[in-house]
């Protein structure tokens, strides 16, 4: 910096300040000779490589650091190495760190001026925290768009089960009735009767299997009435009481809105029904300014959910987390043994529809 100094006419403030960007800076620095050895660094490469500047300085080389450009491959990995070149503006490259860990960095690369003579000025900048925010954004939008083709899967087969195979159950069973008021032996009338039964069962099986998969309600509807008959169907199959509030607007939301709710409280109402135990089970619907606020309470026996969670078997928690996530949202789970579970489902209202509000009613 001095020689550098004397060469240019800098003055010392220049110089200092130079010195303090060159110590301060976030990023890596680092200065390597005509020969690749690395002559300087800053506090940042000692950081971001694990290596101190004694351990680098004069010891090693740029290539012991450099496991070669994000575009390298197999033997070709220094054909067009950076080092080759007189400046290079913009650059991804591998860095290897003293744990022999593999570092993605954003490097640029250029060569000093005469008066450092063959020396070359390297910044890198870690890359880990946006490679990590970019696969998380990737993951989100994957994630979306799977539950997204799942509902209209499951809306298409759910449809095709009402109207094709309901509809083909039910004539079955007209037939089958005029069939049975015709003049028949005792054994071949009695066997007809049968089948009207079974056709009868498969029809209401079909029926349900159609609700489970996408209620009609949901679309036609709302989310609300879609929920009531949610809750008159689980308490007719599980026996359990469940009591719903509404407080706030009664209306409309976007359809990813509300298919994410009925979905999450749907998971929560089968946990409930299926491993808690519970008598009771008391659901509150709030539509708030700028959110809508679901808090699900039974008095079941209650689960651990660190251990739940940490063992995989979350009862379907993941799944409502990522619902809500999507939507920009969370799912919080409290619970402990013999305390039963409450579940608080948050999902902020957009924009738009928060200021003015929807003007569908929700029957």
């Amino acid at each position: 910096m001095n020689a550098w100094k004397e060469e240019r006419g800098t003055s010392q403030e220049t110089v200092s300040l130079l010195q303090s960007i060159f110590t301060n800076i976030s990023d890596a620095v680092l200065v390597v000779d005509h020969s690749g050895m690395i002559v300087t660094v800053n506090a940042a490469m000692e950081r971001i490589s694990g290596w101190s500047q004694d351990e680098l300085v004069g010891k090693k080389h740029i290539c012991e650091v450099c496991l070669g450009m994000a575009t390298c491959q197999e033997e070709s990995t220094c054909t067009d190495c950076f080092f080759k070149r007189s400046q290079m503006p913009s650059f991804e490259m591998r860095l290897r760190t003293k744990e022999g860990r593999e570092y993605p960095v954003a490097a640029s690369s250029t060569r000093l001026p005469e008066g450092a003579p063959g020396k070359m000025v390297m910044i890198l900048r870690d890359m880990t925290d946006q490679q990590r925010a970019e696969k998380e954004r990737y993951q989100h939008k994957l994630t979306n768009f799977v539950i997204q083709a799942q509902e209209e899967e499951r809306k298409r087969i759910s449809r095709e089960l009402h109207d094709g195979v309901g509809q083909a159950l039910y004539s079955i069973l007209v037939g089958l009735n005029v069939l049975g008021q015709s003049k028949l032996s005792g054994a071949m009338k009695q066997h007809v009767a049968d089948v009207q039964q079974l056709t009868a069962k498969a029809m209401e099986e079909v029926k349900r299997m159609a609700l489970e998969l996408r209620p009609s309600a949901l679309d036609d509807l709302g989310l609300l009435p879609a929920l009531r008959s949610l809750i008159k169907r689980v308490e007719k199959s599980f026996g359990l009481t469940v009591d719903l509030h509404v407080q706030g607007a009664r209306r409309r939301y976007q359809a990813a809105m509300e298919t994410a709710l009925y979905r999450i409280v749907q998971e929560a109402m089968t946990n409930t029904a299926k491993y808690a135990q519970a008598e009771k089970l008391g659901i509150v619907f709030e539509d708030r300014e700028k959110e809508v606020v679901v808090t699900i309470v039974d008095d079941g026996v209650g689960f651990d959910v660190e251990a739940a969670e940490h063992r995989g078997s979350g009862l379907g928690l993941f799944g409502m987390k990522e619902r809500a996530q999507l939507l920009g949202g969370s799912v919080d789970v409290r619970s402990a043994i013999g305390e039963g579970t409450t579940v608080i489902v948050r999902i902020p209202l957009p924009k738009g529809e928060a200021e003015h509000g929807d003007t569908r009613p929700d029957r």
